[in-house]
């Protein structure tokens, strides 16, 4: 008889594993333990191709190709069945063997990258695994699926992680959310997968269910299990500071939004000077010496920042997180307080704590954010429902200086001079490229359409972030939040909701989505013709863009392309 155990990092399964072995010894049944990854410390093929995986540095052994990484677990799952999992088996058929992590967990972190990197219809997926998996050993008598929140397990692995590596990325969680799915989806397809709500439970209580779910086989004839004695208690199972008999509590959001108070000014909370002045130092020695000193002083970088570096002090008293700017031209810095301080008491961006007035580096401190990249989330329409709210509420606070006074990066205004100034000259200079002369019919048909007129009558200001890229929109399943304020001053509901719906990161989202969210991000009958106008001048604005590396992004210029006609018809 084969049982596994299957779930996220820190749902227990080591811990229940010991645990159910004690209490089967003890009703008599001879059990073996095949701890996660059996046959590293004795077969030499399993442990090159773990080695091989482990070059990726990714915690989750992903090197970057779906495809690639499933082929070669499937490998590693199956030299595990034919030296370690058959001969326990067949040792003693009259045995159970309690195996750590079983064909499940292969399947579920496979599905996670098919879904999330290949966009891979989900029938597909399982179908696909399916016929993988069923040459990859024998079917389990039962899997138990310890299941907590991806939150909790990401939470949980960092505790357990301590100083030997950084705690996980953003992209990280993310894709421990996708693997929540990906068992969910194994669940509702295979009836030997049990889910078992650890995230509730403590360990005694979840080896209590496990029990309970395992009698309901010993009706069956397969096990003869008796009622548990509490043999279980002494197999010492590894505990977590945050396990408790209910889930753990949500924050509260009315709380936080109470202390999240505009900031009179941004001494009220000092600058680590010393710990800044060895972070530009380092940045300028080079990777390795930064690398040496986020390490030293509990710092690690956080995803994206492209203009700027960005990092999470996990060391601080409070967790913050620290931007240390690279560009200091277009009042980025001055633009990224003033819009931090704008958004402060709604609870959705981070909170202004200190800034630092370098003239060369200057860097600024503010409170860390919670959720993954809305790129990542399940639910695409929810999260770009609250997005929209979230656009409508930083809108609806009354502009003050100097962001009354400023007009956000990269405006509509800017937009129409690259179109009219910028890239007609380009256009010249490239007039034997076979695309210039469909480039030069759209631009035409932009500027005869009358929408840079349009666009030109004045507008009501409000607040604008002046950043529509979805990678700084962070999502928690239950709220929406948002980073990076450097491009941050005025512009008008219908430009904003058009660039929200043409910028380049929102291609990946359905545009039924898009068309839902209209409303929700302030277009109506009144605003519609500038909305329209706004969408075409911003599209052509990115195939302007998408132009100049047309041969390197050919499939993201040509679908633009096809984008602009279809918004010109």
């Amino acid at each position: 008889m084969l049982i596994t155990f299957e779930g996220l990092p820190g749902a227990g399964k080591s811990t229940q594993s010991r645990m159910l072995a004690r209490c089967l010894e003890a009703s008599g049944h001879p059990v073996t333990v095949l701890p996660d990854l059996a046959t590293l410390d004795t077969d030499p093929v399993a442990a090159t191709l773990v080695d091989l995986l482990r070059t990726s540095g990714d915690p989750f052994l992903r090197t970057g190709d779906a495809i690639t990484d499933t082929m070669i677990t499937a490998a590693i799952r199956a030299d595990l069945v034919a030296t370690v999992l058959d001969s326990a088996l067949a040792e003693n058929p009259a045995a159970v063997v309690i195996e750590d992590r079983g064909i499940h967990t292969m399947a579920s972190y496979a599905i996670a990258a098919l879904l999330r990197q290949h966009r891979a219809p989900t029938k597909v997926a399982l179908d696909w695994l399916d016929a993988l998996t069923a040459l990859a050993g024998p079917r389990t008598t039962r899997a138990l699926w310890l299941r907590i929140a991806p939150d909790v397990a990401a939470r949980r692995a960092d505790q357990r992680g301590g100083d030997r590596r950084p705690a996980f990325t953003g992209e990280q969680r993310a894709h421990l959310t996708w693997v929540d799915h990906a068992y969910a989806l194994l669940a509702e397809r295979d009836p030997q997968l049990t889910v078992i709500d650890a995230a509730r439970l403590d360990p005694v209580d979840t080896h209590h269910a496990i029990h309970a779910t395992l009698r309901q086989i010993s009706q069956t004839g397969d096990i003869d299990l008796s009622p548990c004695a509490g043999h279980h208690e002494t197999a010492g199972p590894v505990s977590y500071a945050d396990h408790a008999r209910s889930r753990p509590p949500m924050p509260n959001r009315n709380r936080e939004s109470e202390t999240m108070t505009t900031l009179a000014s941004h001494r009220e909370h000092t600058a680590p000077i010393d710990l800044l002045s060895a972070l530009r130092t380092a940045r300028a020695a080079g990777a390795d010496a930064l690398a040496a000193t986020l390490d030293e002083h509990g710092l690690h970088a956080l995803d994206g920042g492209r203009n700027n570096d960005v990092f999470a002090w996990t060391a601080a008293p409070t967790p913050i997180c620290i931007k240390l700017y690279k560009k200091t031209d277009r009042q980025r810095v001055e633009r990224e307080w003033h819009g931090l301080t704008h958004a402060a008491g709604l609870g959705s961006a981070p909170k202004p704590l200190w800034l630092d007035e370098d003239t060369e580096q200057p860097a600024l401190g503010m409170t860390l954010l919670p959720g993954s990249p809305i790129l990542d989330v399940l639910d695409p329409a929810a999260a770009i429902t609250s997005l929209a709210t979230t656009t409508r509420a930083l809108q609806s606070i009354p502009l003050k200086e100097p962001l009354a006074s400023l007009d956000r990066v990269d405006s509509i205004g800017h937009y129409i001079a690259r179109l009219t100034d910028v890239w007609p000259g380009q256009l010249t200079e490239a007039a034997d490229d076979p695309q210039t002369p469909d480039m030069l019919a759209l631009l035409h048909r932009w500027e005869n359409s009358g929408d840079a007129e349009l666009l030109a009558q004045p507008a009501t200001r409000v607040y604008s972030r002046g950043d529509a890229n979805l990678l700084n929109w962070l999502h928690d399943g239950e709220s929406t939040y948002v980073a990076d304020f450097e491009y941050s001053g005025f512009s008008d509901i219908a430009v904003d909701a058009a660039d929200h719906i043409e910028h380049i990161s929102a291609r990946v989202i359905p545009d039924d989505v898009w068309t839902g969210a209209e409303a929700d991000l302030g277009v109506t009958p009144g605003n519609r013709a500038r909305f329209d106008a706004a969408r075409r001048t911003i599209a052509l604005r990115w195939l302007a863009l998408l132009w100049k590396q047309r041969t390197k992004r050919v499939e993201e210029f040509t679908a633009l392309h096809e984008r602009v006609r279809a918004l010109q018809d």
